[in-house]
């Protein structure tokens, strides 16, 4: 989250409380220390957003991208809801997506365990689904009879590797795109296994 729009906001407050207090003073004296004060109150937001403005281009120039507000880092981790009301610790790219579509009260509901490496990756299942991430294929959700029949086909470390898509739907039913392949699903003909 940048912080120069909101010192800028502060200033522009500052400012405007100035306005009001001076057209508000019944006496002169009153008014010239009101003055005096406001203007320091400006003043001091003024330096508060020149200081703001550098820190912020100091980050750029030194090649500060740390992630900023509620987007986990790669190596950041946070316990959610787990079986039986006990806490399971996520991290990196599963948290974030995790967080992403609503945690456990999304669909994908509580996680189940903790997340396993699985080759160069790793894969975190949920009441709902799974969510798998590795460096070639960002973090992405695997649920319903998808999920089923990937996991029959040996999940993340099977033949159809780890998911490059979220599920897509399409006018026959739902779609996952893998790896190696993909999987379809159909309430006419359940799921299709293609490996490419």
């Amino acid at each position: 989250m940048n912080r120069i729009p909101r010192r800028r906001a502060a200033l522009v407050a500052a400012a405007a409380a100035v306005g009001l207090v001076v057209a508000g003073c019944s006496d002169d004296q009153s008014a010239e220390d009101t003055v005096g004060s406001a203007t320091s109150a400006v003043q001091s937001a003024a330096e508060s957003v020149a200081s703001g403005a550098e820190s912020a281009v100091e980050s750029i120039t030194q090649g500060d991208d740390s992630p900023e507000g509620d987007e986990p880092a790669a190596d950041q981790s946070s316990a959610v809801p787990g079986p039986d009301g006990e806490q399971v610790e996520l991290s990196g790219p599963i948290l974030q997506k995790y967080d992403e579509v609503g945690g456990a009260s999304s669909p994908l509901g509580a996680a189940t365990g903790e997340q396993e490496e699985v080759g160069d990756g790793y894969v975190a299942e949920f009441e709902g689904g799974i969510i798998a991430w590795s460096p070639d294929t960002d973090s992405h959700i695997v649920w319903g009879e998808i999920r089923t029949a990937w996991e029959a086909a040996g999940g993340a470390g099977g033949d159809l590797g780890f998911p490059i898509s979220d599920e897509e739907q399409n006018v026959d039913g739902a779609r996952s795109n893998f790896q190696f392949g993909y999987i379809t699903w159909s309430p006419e003909s359940g799921t299709e296994v293609v490996q490419e």
